[in-house]
């Protein structure tokens, strides 16, 4: 699993060579200080206690003990609105395929060219909340959004029916919109490998079969009625489930984020000073650096 690999990759990489990529922006920085010598911990490094809300749970991290703070619980709660209103668009958009157009009096056929672009606009967002410890891979992810984002606008202003109509009638259509889907395919990988999720795991199959299945006509009416089904259940399993989780454990360890957006001359100084001040957290470091 990444959430469980990632760290002791990063820790290889932090006292070997101590820079990073940058899955979140969280600062460090004291005010006021820009440029100092590696060479004197007190003056880059923050208190090795720095990340610990008083009188709040504090969890050991790989680089340092961290609290979850009102900005990571805002964080992690907009991130799950932001999947529930992919969810919530899934079945908008679906409706009008699998029960017909006068469902429900016609009004998902009426709101399902706006659904779509609102579920697209929720992934975009939850792509930019997610905490992944490899920021290439999060980056690849929203690059593949944003590709098929585009897409979905061609075929928006370049046809007169919905996007997902159009897809339906149109197959060779998936190639525009794939890579969109291919994205929310990532992000049910990485809840699927991290947190053991069974629906997320079905998800990761479900979607890009449904999909090819479409284009290639290799699935009859059916099945493809079949999968849409399935997929709506599932993604509806996901984003509900997702309430049920701890805070923290959406965000991971913390630390590694934190560690990971310190400079080059933070960097040093944080394990100068955590050798000095917490030998045991530096110990463990070196010994994972060594593994």
């Amino acid at each position: 699993a990444w959430r469980a690999r990632a760290p002791r990759e990063a820790a290889s990489r932090r006292v070997a060579a101590p820079r990073a990529p940058r899955p979140r922006r969280v600062s460090v920085r004291a005010s006021g200080e820009n440029e100092v010598s590696p060479a004197s911990p007190n003056r880059t490094a923050p208190p090795i206690d720095a990340f610990v809300v008083p009188g709040e749970p504090f969890y050991p991290g790989m680089y340092a003990d961290w609290s979850v703070t009102e900005a990571d619980t805002i964080e992690v709660w907009s991130y799950r609105v932001c999947l529930s209103t992919v969810a919530l668009a899934t079945l908008a958009c679906a409706s009008p395929l699998l029960l017909g157009a006068d469902a429900f009096g016609g009004f998902p056929a009426k709101i399902q060219e706006p659904a779509y672009f609102a579920g697209a606009a929720g992934l975009g967002a939850a792509l930019h909340l997610i905490h992944m410890y490899v920021d290439p891979i999060k980056k690849f992810m929203q690059a593949l959004w944003l590709v098929g984002f585009i897409g979905s606008v061609g075929v928006a202003v370049t046809s007169n029916e919905s996007v997902p109509l159009y897809v339906a009638h149109h197959p060779v259509a998936v190639w525009a919109i794939g890579p969109l889907f291919a994205a929310f395919t990532g992000v049910a990988f990485k809840e699927g490998m991290c947190y053991g999720k069974p629906e997320c795991a079905a998800l990761f199959f479900v979607v890009p079969l449904a999909l090819l299945g479409h284009l290639t006509g290799t699935i009859h009416e059916g099945g493809e009625k079949a999968l849409v089904t399935l997929w709506c259940v599932l993604i509806v399993v996901f984003a509900s489930r997702k309430y049920t989780q701890q805070v923290k454990d959406d965000i991971g360890d913390k630390s590694v984020f934190i560690f990971a957006d310190m400079s080059d001359a933070e960097q040093n100084a944080w394990l100068l000073r955590t050798r000095d001040e917490d030998p045991q957290r530096y110990a463990r470091l070196l010994s994972q650096q060594e593994r």
